[in-house]
């Protein structure tokens, strides 16, 4: 009886004891993720190894997919980049086992299958995205005391049941009238205009963001702050971003886009980028090139004027490069014909800066490069490629 009874006893103290053991794993390991959540702070880590900063900024409605927007930072030359790309872009969705909108991946509770599916469209990892619902960037516009805007032509429209009315020149837009900026659609607006509205508005956030970002890494307006969004940066991490946006050469971000041609699927218009996606991945490449150093492509030699002509008998092949050198983000103010036909493809130098031509000939792999100054072209433009029938419609074949 006395053996039976200390048995159940020492049983009952070694099953409270693993109880005890099991609750003290569960709190620590408790406490330590609390730890590491709050102490990492991964951008700090990034910007000491020289790694680039990339963010992607999700712009969502009513828990739905409105466009999104990647932000791509280098510390070290203190300029960005902000790609902008449409929640209708076309690809494999492995899970659904069909072509469908990029934006289906969308979960206002985990964007993480999102973004990785964005870092593999794009070719390049995308480590922090940033979740923002439209009543979120009301509240942190407000937050921030309103952001500064340059609007070309006053807007006076209907739109979705709304009265739209922005002034024109430099203004401080609040909360609602933001919003208005970046969801308001006029007819036969161009695209471009739209999209440049999204991504003027993102600058202007991010350079707002960075001007009170020691206002807002206090603890009162951080917590405010924080709750407006959904992100997977830790406080620490977050307040690190803040600080470089503060850093930052705002007015000086490279402004890149998605180009495709839009497909019927199922009765869904999809985006689908041009060759591939190969011209969208490239793009990526070439701009965290352009952020990190001044000796490649710049946003001053992005805004040089090009003049593109067909020196072929193929039918729209000016057009077709001319969307290439669009997608890098550069100006094709011209394209045309030759009368005469070209075997080889040539870029042309119209005042005298050899070297812009030469980057401008590298897109397409060009290696015949001249300076060819003539008084009777249009003054506007600044390199000529004509194409040849060495030209493939994307490189110049050796």
């Amino acid at each position: 009886m006395f053996n039976h009874e200390s048995l159940k006893r020492k049983r009952r103290m070694d099953l409270g004891l693993l109880l005890m053991v099991l609750i003290l794993i569960i709190l620590l390991s408790t406490v330590l993720l609390i730890y590491f959540q709050f102490r990492t702070d991964a951008i700090k880590e990034d910007v000491k190894k020289g790694l680039p900063i990339k963010v992607l900024f999700i712009f969502s409605r009513k828990d739905k997919p409105a466009f999104f927007e990647l932000f791509m930072y280098d510390a070290s030359t203190k300029r960005g980049s902000i790609l902008y790309l449409p929640q209708n872009i076309g690809v494999i969705i492995e899970k659904l086992k069909r072509v469908d909108a990029i934006g289906m991946l969308y979960d206002r509770k985990n964007p993480k299958p999102l973004v990785e599916e964005v870092g593999k469209l794009l070719d390049t990892e995308i480590n922090y995205y940033v979740d923002l619902s439209y009543d979120s960037v009301v509240k942190i516009v407000d937050l921030l005391g309103g952001i500064d805007l340059f609007i070309p032509n006053p807007v006076n429209i209907s739109y979705d049941d709304q009265k739209i009315l922005l002034p024109s020149g430099s203004v401080t837009l609040f909360g609602d009238k933001a919003l208005e900026f970046i969801t308001y659609k006029e007819k036969h607006e161009p695209e471009i205009d739209i999209i440049g509205r999204k991504q003027k508005f993102l600058q202007s956030l991010l350079k707002g963001l960075g001007n009170t970002s020691r206002l807002l890494s206090g603890k009162r307006y951080f917590d405010m702050f924080k709750s407006y969004l959904r992100t997977n940066l830790s406080d620490h991490s977050l307040k690190s971003l803040l600080s470089e946006l503060g850093k930052m050469d705002s007015e000086r971000l490279i402004f890149q886009r998605s180009l495709g041609t839009v497909k019927d699927v199922d009765g869904k218009k999809l985006l689908f980028p041009h060759y591939d996606g190969e011209l969208l991945r490239e793009k990526v490449k070439q701009t965290l090139k352009t952020i990190a150093s001044k000796d490649v492509l710049s946003e001053e030699d992005l805004s040089v004027t090009i003049e593109i002509l067909n020196g072929t008998k193929v039918n729209g092949l000016a057009a077709r490069t001319r969307e290439i050198y669009q997608s890098f983000g550069y100006d094709v103010i011209s394209i045309g014909n030759t009368d005469n036909q070209y075997l080889n493809t040539v870029v042309l130098d119209r005042k005298g800066n050899l070297d812009i031509a030469k980057k401008v000939a590298s897109i397409i792999h060009c290696e015949r490069i001249y300076t060819r100054i003539d008084p009777k072209i249009d003054d506007a433009i600044e390199v000529t490629i004509i194409l040849g029938k060495d030209f493939d419609g994307r490189y110049c074949r050796k």
